[in-house]
């Protein structure tokens, strides 16, 4: 377990050496959230992150804020990178907690015109694809609530495999919302699935001394360019859900499962893609 541990830190290590960075445009918002997710149904296995929404005039950025900083610090600082990651994981724990979380998507909308761009790691690999930029159709409801002091209205829509509901609030007049749910007359405060696999919570909203918005990678090397969304769902489907390292993810994490077929009942966030 602990050597499991250590391979996976050293991989992290080799991975995370450069940089890519694209600003395109000031921040005129950032919003942090909380992402939580069902990463096991049978067993309801869940985990939450940090993820932070940055909002330029045009473009947007969301991203694991934890992931972020983490492979930021590997890069400018690995003394205090691996201080952290020691007092995270002492001998004899069992369960190793990665110092950058659980969550390792990016999405980078609109950094250039009419295009989103999604990047991520899996298995020790970086990958990413481009798509053009789709707005959800919602249906906005006449039900209404109070989130963060704001009001909101409920709205929702049918969005690539998951029905979607979210708070959104007219107060914040930015169409913009967590990773793909955007497109409303206002902000996205709050927003789950109705199997409610997936949820996000606005926690903070903040306008002063913000980065940019733009692309911020920090990686070895460029990711591999995946030809489409589904080729990339395929890929995450076959290595996280069917593949050896989810089973691997499995015994580090706890799990105990012996096998990958039995987790086949949970996906990922977009699930029009062929299942094999």
């Amino acid at each position: 377990m602990r050597c499991l541990s250590l391979c996976l830190l050293s991989l992290l290590t080799l991975n995370v050496t450069a940089q890519i960075i694209k600003d395109k445009e000031p921040a005129i918002l950032e919003v942090h959230y909380i992402k939580t997710w069902v990463a096991d149904t049978l067993e309801n296995r869940s985990y939450t992150d940090p993820m932070t929404l940055r909002i330029g005039k045009t473009s947007a950025m969301f991203y694991p804020t934890k992931m972020m900083w983490a492979d930021s610090l590997l890069q400018t600082d690995y003394a205090l990178y691996e201080k952290l990651h020691r007092e995270m994981n002492p001998p004899g724990q069992s369960e190793y907690k990665p110092l950058g979380g659980m969550e390792r998507e990016y999405l980078f909308r609109n950094i250039n015109d009419g295009e989103t761009m999604v990047y991520r790691k899996i298995a020790g690999d970086a990958y990413s694809y481009k798509e053009s930029t789709e707005m959800p159709t919602w249906q906005i409801q006449s039900e209404t609530k109070e989130v963060m002091g704001y009001s909101c209205q409920l709205a929702s829509c049918d969005f690539r495999g998951r029905t979607w509901y979210a708070w959104f609030s007219t107060d914040i007049p930015i169409n913009e919302g967590p990773w793909k749910l955007f497109g409303l007359p206002g902000l996205v405060l709050e927003a789950w699935d109705s199997k409610k696999h997936y949820a996000y919570k606005a926690v903070g909203l903040y306008t002063k001394k913000l980065s940019p918005v733009g692309i911020r990678l920090y990686v070895r090397n460029k990711p591999y360019v995946l030809k489409s969304r589904q080729e990339y769902l395929q890929k995450m489907y076959k290595e996280y859900i069917m593949g050896n390292f989810a089973f691997k993810m499995s015994a580090l994490y706890g799990n105990g499962a012996q096998g990958n077929t039995e987790r086949a009942s949970y996906d990922y966030e977009e699930r029009d893609y062929p299942h094999e």
